[in-house]
This record gives C-alpha cells, structure tokens and sequence, in this order.
C-alpha cells in the first residue's frame, strides 16, 4: 500500500469511530464524556456551568464555543422545567464562555457559565 493510501484508510478509519449522542435523554442524565455539567442554586435562580470538549482533526473554537452555550442554555431551561418554575430569557451574549485548544491531542475544549433568574 502507498503511502498515500496507509494516510487515506488511517483518516477514513479515524472518522468512522466516532457516534452521534443519546439526544432522547435530557442532559441532566446524559452522562456523557465530551460534557461536565454543575447546576448550582442562588439566591435569585441558578447557575449552569459546562464543561465541554471535543476531538477535532481541523480546529474550529468557533464550533465548540457554540455547542458549550447552548449546551449552558439547554441545560438551564431544562432545569427550571424540572424544579417546575419559569425562568427569564436567557440572553446568550451574557453566557460567559472561554476555549483552549491542546494541539498535540487535537482535543479542543470550553467552559460556559450562565446564570438563571427565575421569573416573578
């Protein structure tokens, strides 16, 4: 095999591990290991913190730093739906967000921290 044809099966097999999520459960018990989630309560709501990290050949932070928000968003609407309460819109520029990449892995990784008012 050339050496061309050994770096095409190494990428075609490399793409072929990866599987798409459990979307069916809610995130509170998708214990999966590409997302960390803490819900910590306040004296007006709660807090959602991720932590969030993803495999990538080609780095895209864009991509990932979009995925943590609404992971941020999802989670606390799901949440104020658990407790059995509204919250306020939750405005995603008021998300706090920051990413790194680690090059030698290729692992790029996020943390998103939003906060929940409850609504009155």
């Amino acid at each position: 095999m050339s050496p061309k044809h050994t770096v095409l099966a190494g990428l075609l097999a490399l793409a072929a591990c990866t599987t798409a999520a459990d979307v069916s459960k809610p995130l509170a018990e998708g214990k999966g290991n590409d997302a960390k989630i803490k819900v910590a309560d306040t004296t007006t709501g709660f807090s959602v913190d991720v932590r969030y990290s993803r495999y990538q050949f080609i780095p895209e932070t864009e991509a990932v730093l979009t995925a943590c928000r609404s992971i941020a968003t999802a989670r606390a609407y799901e949440e104020a739906r658990k407790r059995g309460r509204e919250i306020q819109p939750i405005n995603e520029q008021t998300i706090r967000v920051s990413a790194g990449r680690n090059g030698i892995v290729g692992l790029t990784t996020c943390r998103a921290f939003a906060e929940a008012q409850w609504k009155n």
